[in-house]
This record gives structure tokens, C-alpha cells and sequence, in this order.
């Protein structure tokens, strides 16, 4: 990448960090809260009227937004044509999902649904509002405006559901709020965004962004597949109570990383696009993107896995002492679904979507069947074996259809990530010994927590900065791009650049 793209991209990454951050923080907080508020079954039910939900709502938008990033040069007539398609597909989603609401309801054994996926389908219609002007602010690189549109919307729905889930609405309270935070990004992004719908309206020069956002709508829904069949299996085979318990390690699991994750692809994405015709570069930024973000997101899996015993009883309470096994198969998974979005965003900024619809039906058609197989020989803890093993060995091919495209080889990927692992590593065994002498002591769990928190935070940062050259210079590379002068970084541990 070019030092002024780089920067732009770093800049990028810290205006959706603090915004994520921040929300990641408002949404811990309401989860604590919530948890206590709320029961496991109230958890199951939402999860399973969002299983429909989130599987329609792949459809909104027919993949257009990522169409407008990909394409270097658009025209208001597309453009406006694509918005048009937009709103006519939000419109029909909705009415049809809020008909179909009865038939999920019978299916699923529970009356209360259909009239949660019936409000619930609003939001299609909500969400095809603000398709193209996300676009355009995303293609644009105007993360700072996405940013504080994503936490407002999060610090509003937030107030609303733990203000009707202590009112005692329970499901209801996370159903409204779903719907509330819709109509402030619909708002917030519209008003923000530098396009608006002028000038005629062009279906047939839309389509050709449309069929390419028809091969990205595919990956998409064959992803939402693979990725959801554990929750329906357990709803439908284990129980809406087994699958609250599910859902809550999901949550968690992905509460640190998730966010993080998903503000990375954001600005991957137009950044791909930027490089698609520059292999060279874009390998250089495929490599430097992926580890970065695996210097954050692996401490925080191997981390929360070391002190999951301490971790659950204290933040969920004792209660939800089940969640244990599968929260420790998800944070082992997610040190591969982490990172591994990048991949996926590569694949469509190149424009090579058909082939990542190709390996997302594949996990689709391999993880049903070996999720609905480990749920009923061996319940949760068969669907926990399946996704610790059984996805790893899918995504060797993701990473095979990326190196293809790009022509990286799949040695410099894993090399790339190898020095990240082993300091993960180093703060977990550093984090077991102080447990184990914890336990020696008798500590009550809280300060148990504590000080494996700690521990592994100090354990973490030496390492980076006394047995990772490549961690600490990128570090300090980092913060210059974000405008930090040389001068302040003239000082211990940034002096050890110039030692190594």
C-alpha cells in the first residue's frame, strides 16, 4: 500500500475502533444487565425469529452495496436504478416474511413467533432505505460518519431494551429495540451520506451491479446457512432453553472480536477494491491487515479460553454454568474466523464473488449435516466438536481460492500469522501458572479473574515488545500514520526499534 493509503485505511480502522469500542462497551454493559433481566428461554426465542430473519435479510439488498464499492466508476442512472431495486425488494421482503410468520411459528412449535417475525420484518423495508448511501460512504472511506451513526444506534437501542426488559416485556424488549436501532441507521446514514437519489432512474444500467451483487447475495446466503444451522438444529432438536445457552456463548465469544472483525472488512473492503490490478500491493495489504488484526483478536480468544472457569460464573452469574463447553469450542473456532473475513472481502473486491458462493455453499452443504449429526449423538457439547474441528478444515479452502486469485502462497499466510499465535501462546501458559497458584492460595474466583486478566495483559505486551520485531515496529508504524509525531515515540519501547 502507498504511505497515503495506508493512512487513510489506518485512520479508517481508528474511527470505527473507538466507535466499536465504545459500543462493544455499551453493549457488555446491557448484556450483564440483560442477563439478569431476561431468561435463557427469552434468549432462545429471539435467536430463533432471527434465524428467519437474518436469512431473508440477505436478500435486501441483492448484494448492491458491495457492487457499488467493487466498481471503480458508476453513473446516477445505475446508481439511482440500483436504489429503486432496493427499496421494491425491502418492500416485498417484508410483507411476505410477516405473512410466512405463522408457518416459521408452527414450525419452530411456538405460537409467539409470528407475531415477533412480523415486526421484525419491518426492518427490511427500514434497512433498503440506507443500502446505497452506506455504499457510497463506505466506498468513499467516510468511516468517522459510519462510526458515530453505529454507536448512536447502538446507545438507543440499548436504552430502549433494558428500559421495556425492566418494565418486564421480556422477548419484546429485544424484539423493539432490533427494530429501533434499524430506524436510527436508516436516519443517520441517509443524512450523512453524500449521494442522493437525482435524476432518472435506470433498471436496465443497473443491471449489471445487480448481477453482481446477485453471486456476493449468494455467498451471503450460503454463509448464513452454514453459519446458522447449529441454531436451528439445537432449537429444533435440544430446545429453545439449549439454545439460549448457545446463543449466550456465541455472544460472548464473539463480544471482544466481533466488532473488531468487522470494522477491519469494512475498510478492507474499499481498499481491495482500491488494489485489485496491483497484485504486488495488494498482497502486501492482504498480509499486513490480516496480522494486524490477529495481534487483537487472538490475545482476546486464547485469553477469555484460559479463564473461561473464573470468566462465565463471574460476568453471567452461576446459572449459565453450561455455556462453558461451547464457548470454549467458539473462541478456538473464532481464531480462524477472525481473520479469515479478510479473505472473503478479498475475493469480492477483486471481483471474484462466484467464487466465494462456491466455498460458502461447500460449508454449507458440509457443516449441516455434521452439526445436526453432533447435536443428536452427543448435544451440545457434539455441536461444539463439529465447529472446533470440522470449520478449520473448511477454511483451508478459502484460503487456497484467495492465495489463487492474488497468486500468494499459503506458506507466507500461515508464516504471517505464526508470530501472533506464539504470543497468544506465551500470555496463556504465563495466565495457567498464575491460575493454578491462585488456586493453590484459595482466591475467590472475582480476584481470580482479576489477576489473570491482568496477568496476561503484561505477559502479552513484553512479549510483543521484547520477543516480536515485527509486532512493535508495526506498532510504532501505527501510530505515526494516525498523525503521532516521531518525536513522542522516541522513548521506551519504541526505542527498541532501532536496537532490533
Amino acid at each position: 500500500m502507498s504511505n497515503d493509503l495506508r493512512q487513510k485505511t489506518v485512520r479508517a480502522m481508528g474511527h470505527l475502533g473507538l466507535g466499536g469500542a465504545a459500543g462493544k462497551i455499551v453493549s457488555l454493559a446491557s448484556t450483564l444487565v440483560l442477563a439478569r433481566l431476561l431468561t435463557p428461554a427469552d434468549y432462545g426465542l429471539m435467536a430463533l425469529a432471527m434465524v428467519v430473519i437474518g436469512f431473508v435479510s440477505f436478500f435486501n439488498d441483492v448484494g448492491i452495496g458491495s457492487a457499488i464499492v467493487q466498481k471503480e466508476k458508476l453513473t446516477d442512472e445505475e446508481v439511482n436504478g440500483c436504489f429503486a431495486i432496493s427499496i421494491m425488494t425491502g418492500a416485498v421482503l417484508a410483507l411476505v416474511t410477516g405473512l410466512l410468520g405463522g408457518v416459521f411459528a408452527h414450525y419452530f412449535g411456538d405460537a409467539r413467533l409470528q407475531a415477533m417475525i412480523a415486526v421484525l420484518a419491518s426492518a427490511f423495508f427500514i434497512g433498503a432505505t440506507f443500502t446505497v448511501p452506506q455504499a457510497f460512504l463506505r466506498k468513499e472511506m467516510h468511516f468517522k460518519a459510519i462510526a458515530g451513526i453505529n454507536f448512536l444506534s447502538v446507545l438507543i437501542q440499548t436504552a430502549v431494551c433494558l428500559a421495556l426488559a425492566a418494565a418486564g416485556y421480556g422477548v419484546w424488549a429485544l424484539v423493539s429495540s432490533f427494530v429501533v436501532q434499524n430506524v436510527v441507521q436508516a436516519i443517520g446514514t441517509f443524512y450523512l451520506s453524500p449521494w442522493r437519489p437525482r435524476g432518472r432512474v435506470g433498471y436496465r444500467a443497473a443491471a449489471g451491479l445487480v448481477t453482481y451483487g446477485i453471486h456476493v447475495t449468494a455467498s451471503r446466503i450460503f454463509y448464513y446457512i452454514y453459519s446458522s444451522v447449529d441454531k436451528l438444529v439445537i432449537g429444533k432438536v435440544l430446545g429453545s432453553r439449549a439454545l439460549g445457552i448457545y446463543e449466550m456463548a456465541f455472544s460472548l465469544a464473539t463480544l471482544p472480536t466481533g466488532q473488531i472483525t468487522t470494522m477491519v472488512t469494512n475498510v478492507a473492503s474499499p481498499v481491495f477494491a482500491k488494489l485489485q490490478d496491483d497484485h504486488e500491493r495488494l498482497r502486501g495489504a492482504v498480509l499486513s491487515l490480516t496480522r494486524a488484526l490477529a495481534y487483537v483478536t487472538y490475545p482476546a480468544l486464547v485469553g477469555m479460553l484460559v479463564s473461561s472457569h473464573e470468566l462465565i460464573p463471574v460476568v453471567l452469574g452461576p446459572e449459565w454454568a453450561e455455556v462453558q463447553l461451547p464457548f470454549a469450542a467458539l473462541c478456538l473456532m473464532g481464531l480462524i474466523k477472525s481473520v479469515d473475513p479478510l479473505l472473503s472481502q478479498l475475493l469480492i473486491g477483486t471481483g471474484h464473488a462466484k467464487k466465494l458462493s462456491a466455498y460458502t455453499l461447500l460449508c454449507g452443504m458440509t457443516m449441516a449435516p455434521a452439526v445436526l449429526a453432533g447435536a443428536w449423538l452427543d448435544g451440545l457439547r457434539g455441536v461444539s466438536i463439529v465447529w472446533a474441528v470440522v470449520y478449520p478444515i473448511l477454511s483451508v479452502r478459502l484460503l487456497s481460492n484467495a492465495c489463487g486469485v492474488i497468486g500468494m502462497r499459503m506458506r507466507d499466510y500461515y508464516s504471517n500469522l505464526a508470530p501472533v499465535l506464539l504470543a497468544a501462546c506465551v500470555m496463556a501458559v504465563c495466565v495457567l501458572v498464575v491460575r493454578w497458584a491462585g488456586l493453590a492460595a484459595g482466591l475467590p474466583v472475582p480476584a481470580m479473574l482479576v489477576l489473570e486478566v491482568a496477568t496476561g495483559a503484561i505477559a502479552y505486551g513484553l512479549w510483543i515488545v521484547y520477543g516480536d520485531r515485527n509486532g512493535l515496529s508495526e506498532l510504532r508504524q501505527i501510530m505515526l500514520d494516525v498523525g503521532i509525531s516521531k518525536q513522542r515515540l522516541n522513548r521506551w519501547p519504541f526505542t527498541r526499534c532501532e536496537q532490533i
